[in-house]
């Protein structure tokens, strides 16, 4: 009895041996699946990732990122906020422009094109100057801000000159509309006496006051356009403003090489130049506020930044200058006289002479003394609420029935 026990706690020791055994390998084949599994799924997902890639990189070919560096890939597999733009052909801009036709010409050398059915403006630039332009900077604005012209694309090639591909605004540029252009004789507005009313006039310079608060104060680091002029500043089908030239300039156009302003109208823009930047240099938001000043100006007589002499032999007229002699003689007719005569009487005289010392402020000699966009965007706000302006006067309806003939305001000029 005492063996036929032994033997089966024996048995018993070796099945549970056994048993134990067939548990640990089980237990391991399990865990081994498992990770293999696990190995699997990681591959499975990482071949789904460069899949993605490769498919949003074939998808896009002729997309460039200007969003940090070649070494920052995984950034850009993760960032759903990544800006693009478009990097076009030669080729296709030449198809666009009609091989740059004289007839697609806004102004200078920007060039109305039209491609795959999207309008464009299509500005040419100095290959050498590409790397000067902060393309970050332009692009993460235009994306952000509705009065900021965008940036769609651009066209490095290996000739002399390239290309920047911006958004094409229908109603041509605000000098176009107070001074005429080419581009007033051509696509954009059908008959030359066409003006702007006074209600779109303050709408614009809110639009503008708007962009310049967002450059100045909201964005990070803080940027000065440095070019603020009529010709700067475009208008779209719904007659919003939109600044252009943001990022592309480094220092203002060079036009003190033409000291005859009455014989050259490209001096127009010495009158756009702060005191402090024209003689010294100095660049600060400061210098963008006088420019804003200016337009200002502009909007409201229809006049140049600096007009020839009434009588022969007499000084050139700056805009910023006259209306400092207007406001301290207190003469209300002198300055009605002064205003756009395309706008008849179709405006208030209180809303007139805020602006016009809105303007005055901005055209101080002391950059100090000049108010803040934020400051200029506050006042206009109320200006616009305040409005008492006709309803069949909005966007577009006197536009193209003016009250009176424009052109009859150019002469003092």
């Amino acid at each position: 009895m005492w063996d036929v026990g032994i033997y089966i706690a024996l048995i018993a020791a070796v099945l549970g041996v056994i048993i134990a055994v067939v548990a640990a390998v089980t237990v391991f084949v399990i865990r081994a699946k498992r990770k293999k599994n696990q190995n699997l799924s990681d591959y499975a997902d990482m071949e789904l990732q460069q899949l993605s890639c490769s498919v949003r990189t074939a998808a896009s070919d002729k997309k460039v990122s200007f969003e940090g560096s070649q070494e920052a890939l995984d950034v850009h597999l993760t960032s759903r906020k990544t800006a693009m733009v478009e990097s076009y052909a030669i080729e296709e801009l030449m198809k666009a422009t009609q091989d740059f036709n004289p007839s697609n010409q806004i102004e200078g050398n920007v060039y109305h094109g039209r491609l795959n059915g999207k309008n464009m403006a299509i500005r040419c630039i100095k290959t050498e100057h590409i790397s000067n332009i902060e393309i970050k900077l332009l692009n993460d604005a235009t994306h952000q801000h509705p009065n900021i012209i965008r940036l769609l694309g651009t066209c490095v090639t290996q000739g002399s000159n390239s290309f920047l591909v911006f958004e094409y605004a229908k109603n041509g540029s605000l000098k176009d509309w107070l001074h005429g252009g080419l581009a007033i004789k051509n696509q954009f507005i059908a008959s030359c006496y066409c003006f702007l009313t006074w209600k779109q006039r303050l709408r614009i310079s809110l639009d503008v006051a708007v962009a310049l608060q967002y450059m100045h104060q909201n964005m990070n680091p803080s940027s000065v356009h440095r070019n603020i002029k009529s010709k700067h500043i475009f208008l779209d089908e719904d007659f919003n403003a939109k600044i252009s030239n943001f990022g592309v300039e480094n220092c203002v156009e060079d036009e003190t090489k033409y000291p005859d302003v009455s014989t050259n109208p490209a001096t127009w823009n010495l009158g756009y130049l702060a005191p402090e930047y024209l003689h010294q240099g100095v660049v600060s938001p400061a210098i963008d506020i006088f420019a804003y000043g200016v337009v200002l100006l502009e909007i409201l007589s229809g006049k140049t930044p600096i007009a020839r002499p009434d009588k022969k032999g007499g000084n050139n007229v700056w805009l910023s200058e006259k209306i400092k002699d207007i406001l301290v003689s207190e003469n209300g007719d002198e300055l009605q006289k002064w205003m756009d005569s395309a706008l008849g009487e179709n405006y208030s005289i209180d809303t007139v002479l805020t602006l016009a010392n809105l303007a005055r402020a901005c055209t101080e000699d002391d950059p100090s003394s000049r108010p803040t966009a934020g400051e200029i965007v506050e006042k206009l706000l109320r200006l616009v609420d305040e409005s008492t302006e006709d309803e069949h006067m909005l966007i577009c309806e006197s536009s193209c029935k003016p009250l009176v003939n424009s052109s009859t305001n150019k002469t003092s000029e």
